[in-house]
């Protein structure tokens, strides 16, 4: 049979990190999440299991010290948290504390351990693919509050310096060649997850077909003080070095609103990105488009979102926490899908929703 390989990367909102638990359960059959966590600790292989929630795993950066005797429970986990100090990459993670109070846990008090189960985009875009005929394996591999770099090793970082040198002096501007907020270690780990992803699905999978590697991105919140020639060098450097791994397609997921006015260059970058590569695609913008709580957003939006745009964050409901809900992943599956059927099976280019972000046509 055919099996599509997808591997579902970014930060935050990739990750997920809204405050509601999922309420939906994933009924797949044949699509599969790859866990990589047993081949680190020294299994020939990582695991597949069904596609579910929560999706991901708490990669530790040093797991010598996350996995030390007095720092695991009786089922092998983790007690080690603050994610951010700690791990490459993280599961979806939900901080509800108390409804009635509108009360929520800080994300860094968790650990493999002791983290709520959370919602996000990978397990429902798996259902939804396998609705539509296909089946999938895949890895998910994000963290919160991580910047694009955190995906680029010492060696695309010296790719980055040369090509952005190189626009300075053809363009008289003085961006920085130094590639800053890199976490150690971090995008190494990231190559080689997707590396050992596709050894083991070759195995576990030995008599499919998996001519399809397609790689899933939605990031951005963290880069919006940076130009747009900035992250577009950046995309096309991580872009070549994904196609050694073996990757056939880049699918954007369009960057949302997170708080800053400036993230309309991420999203002109990623518009850029694709349009010049005939191997990445736009899968959708439905996430630019959902509204954010407190804000006024009459001089953002060419026309107010609809309804399906509405209530795609648990702060509508009391909270202070703006992440991706389960609605808003629902929705920005049900539009993925239809465009990876375009692409993947109609062999067509995708139907994206109009453009409805004023600042986005303006030059820096």
């Amino acid at each position: 049979m055919k099996r599509d390989l997808f591997v579902f990367a970014g930060q935050s909102n990739m990750m997920g990190a809204s405050v509601y638990p999922p309420k939906r359960k994933i009924a797949v059959k044949n699509s599969f999440e790859y866990k990589h966590k047993m081949r680190r600790l020294g299994k020939d292989t990582g695991d597949f299991v069904l596609a579910d929630f929560p999706s991901g795993e708490f990669s530790y950066s040093d797991i010598d010290i996350a996995y030390a005797p007095n720092m695991v429970n009786e089922k092998g986990e983790s007690l080690l948290d603050d994610y951010a100090k700690n791990t490459f990459f993280c599961p979806s993670m939900s901080n509800l504390k108390c409804d009635k109070a509108k009360t929520e846990f800080p994300f860094d008090t968790f650990s493999e351990a002791t983290a709520q189960c959370g919602v996000t985009l990978a397990p429902i875009l798996a259902e939804e693919w396998e609705n539509e005929g296909g089946a999938c394996a895949y890895a998910h591999i994000a963290k919160g509050g991580v910047n694009i770099s955190h995906f680029m090793t010492d060696k695309m970082a010296e790719q980055y310096a040369v090509r952005i040198e190189a626009y300075n002096k053809a363009h008289g501007t003085h961006y920085s060649t130094v590639m800053r907020s890199r976490m150690t270690g971090a995008a190494d780990y990231f190559i080689e997850k997707c590396r050992n992803f596709f050894d083991d699905a070759q195995k576990h999978f030995q008599n499919d077909v998996m001519e399809n590697k397609c790689f899933f991105w939605l990031q951005g919140e963290s880069d919006a003080k940076k130009s747009i020639i900035e992250y577009e060098i950046k995309l096309d450097i991580l872009w070549g070095e994904l196609k050694s791994l073996g990757f056939t397609h880049f699918f954007c997921i369009r960057v949302d609103f997170f708080g800053n006015e400036d993230i309309w260059k991420v999203m002109q970058a990623q518009e850029n990105f694709v349009s010049r590569h005939t191997d990445a695609y736009m899968l959708t913008r439905a996430a630019s488009y959902f509204t954010y709580a407190g804000r006024d957003e009459s001089e953002w939006f060419v026309t107010p979102p609809t309804e399906e745009y509405q209530y795609c964050r648990d702060s509508f409901y009391g909270y202070s926490n703006q992440h991706i809900n389960e609605k808003g992943f629902a929705f920005i599956a049900e539009r993925a899908v239809k465009n990876l059927r375009r692409i993947l099976i109609n062999r067509e280019e995708p139907l994206l929703e109009e453009e409805n972000i004023q600042p986005l046509n303006r030059k820096e």
